[in-house]
């Protein structure tokens, strides 16, 4: 044990600290769908930045400073973007992590497939093969569960995809506005609607055809990802997860909004979005939760 502390990375000791149940192990998906889905929307992410590196030097002169404002801007997205990428597939969500009692409590159910007790709010997946608590959904896009551990990294993934979506397409406009002023034609006008086709039958540059194809990809993820941000934001406020929201409408763990986006982005709610690593303890455990009109966690325990 003494040899193992002396040998381990004073780097990696930092990160276990603030980040103790994360594992690189735990981030790869468990089944081939998933895995591939993963490898897709890694790639896509990669390309986003990408584009900027691509897109910047030619929209604004390197020495200037918008150039230098912007490059920043764009990192500060992107870092956000993929930490919190990594951080939703790797951090422990499974009832595994929590000892769980023998006896049948009032309120629990018990999983055949992981012979164990589960607690309220907790469901069993069988892309992931475990009990996942407070299980909101299956994020194809990540290949694993959204649940009690890890629900605030998806929201923060998913909330500056959009931001840095639209922060690209606005980049891209500029140099597409120049491009179609200069260039205005039958083949332009191709290439802005299919780019893809435009490419094969050799109409556009590949670098054109990259600009468009990406500066169309970013519009859409835009959308998409606004709206399930913000679709994903209302069930938070009230205190549900997908589950409760879409199939039973019910609200029983509806604490007010203030502890309801405590319980998921966690004490420190407020500088979650500045950086992926930033520390939050969450009140609870995601086993236990108090229904509506109860004193909270924090409460009962003060008393």
């Amino acid at each position: 044990m003494v040899k193992h502390l002396i040998g381990e990375s004073p780097y990696r000791r930092i990160f276990n600290a603030m980040i103790p149940s994360f594992s690189w192990r735990r981030a790869v998906p468990r089944t081939a769908v998933d895995r591939f889905s993963v490898l897709v929307s890694t790639c896509e992410i990669l390309v986003e930045g990408l584009e900027l590196s691509i897109v910047l030097p030619r929209v604004y002169a390197e020495s200037a400073l918008s150039y230098w404002f912007c490059a920043i801007l764009g990192l500060f997205l992107f870092v956000n973007l993929f930490g919190n990428f990594i951080m939703a597939m790797g951090v422990e969500n499974s009832s595994r992590s929590v000892v769980l009692p023998a006896v049948l409590k009032p309120g629990w159910s018990y999983c055949h497939s992981c012979q164990t007790n589960s607690p309220p709010r907790a469901f069993h997946c069988s892309e992931c093969g475990k009990c996942v608590l407070k299980r909101d959904h299956h994020c194809i896009f990540m290949g694993c569960c959204i649940g009690h551990a890890n629900q605030r990294y998806y929201l923060m993934c998913i909330m500056y995809i959009g931001l840095l979506t639209v922060y690209a397409s606005y980049i891209s406009a500029d140099l597409a506005v120049q491009c179609i002023g200069e260039n205005l034609n039958l083949t332009t006008l191709i290439a802005s609607f299919t780019p893809v086709l435009a490419w094969m039958y050799g109409l556009v540059q590949p670098l054109s055809f990259f600009i468009a194809f990406q500066s169309g990809t970013c519009l859409y993820c835009f959308f998409i990802f606004t709206a399930l941000f913000l679709y994903h934001a209302l069930i938070v406020l009230r205190g549900q997860t997908t589950h409760e929201f879409r199939r039973l409408g019910d609200r029983s763990y509806d604490q007010g909004w203030l502890r309801n986006i405590r319980g998921v982005l966690g004490t420190r709610w407020y500088f979650v979005w500045v950086f992926p690593l930033v520390t939050s303890p969450l009140p609870g455990d995601g086993v236990h939760f108090v229904e509506s009109g109860s004193p909270s966690l924090e409460e009962v325990k003060d008393l």
